[in-house]
């Protein structure tokens, strides 16, 4: 019994020792500590230093959210998005078709607002139209010459119909020259019984949608 004790004595002296050894062998330079790598001999063997536990650690900061946000909104063409949200404010049947809206006002180079802003002055955003006719720009409505109470009014399938037959319509008849930046040289041929309402309203809407 006693041999056995002093054997396990002796064993834990040993390990003890060598644990310590250990240790210092680590933690040799004050706040610093060296990362030994396994399996290499004495004369191979490399250290790496690792910061103390107590010094503060530095990192590179990464992009914030909001920036990546801010990129990609500068990247991307905010007019559909502009035009979708002026229309769904007020409950436009339009509003589905606000990229075609910016589409065909680049394909027909007058400024992305017009289509929007006439509809709004006509029709108020489509709420207020001849029935069936999907003609929310008061194109090609006038009372009938011979009976000034009847209305003359043209139609189309759909809103997508019209805005795509509208639209080459408002470059050659016109969206010409200044015109495209005064909306009251356009009421002059767009609506000449207007005062000055017609251009006023859109111009407002103008600021609306900026």
């Amino acid at each position: 019994m006693a041999k056995r004790f002093l054997y396990l004595l002796a064993l834990f002296l040993i390990t003890s020792r060598i644990a310590f050894g250990l240790n210092t062998s680590l933690f040799g330079n004050e706040g610093e500590q060296n990362k030994y790598i396994l399996g290499a001999s004495a004369d191979t063997q490399t250290t790496e230093t690792i910061p103390s536990p107590e010094e503060p650690f530095i990192f590179s900061a990464l992009p914030t959210f909001d920036e990546q946000i801010k990129t990609s909104v500068i990247t991307a063409d905010a007019r559909p998005e502009i035009i979708r949200q002026y229309l769904h404010k007020y409950g436009s049947p339009l509003e589905p078709y606000s990229n075609l809206i910016v589409s065909l006002s680049d394909q027909y180079q007058f400024d992305y607002r017009w289509l929007v802003a006439i509809a709004q002055q006509e029709s108020n955003l489509c709420k207020r139209i001849p029935e069936n006719s999907y003609n929310c720009w008061g194109w090609g409505i006038y009372p009938e010459p011979s009976n000034p109470e009847v209305l003359k009014v043209t139609r189309f399938d759909n809103y997508e119909d019209a805005l795509r037959r509208i639209a080459p319509q408002f470059t050659k008849i016109f969206l010409k020259g200044e015109h495209t930046k005064d909306p009251c040289e356009v009421m002059a041929t767009y609506t000449p019984p207007s005062e000055g309402s017609w251009c006023a309203g859109i111009s407002q809407f103008f600021d609306h949608m900026e």
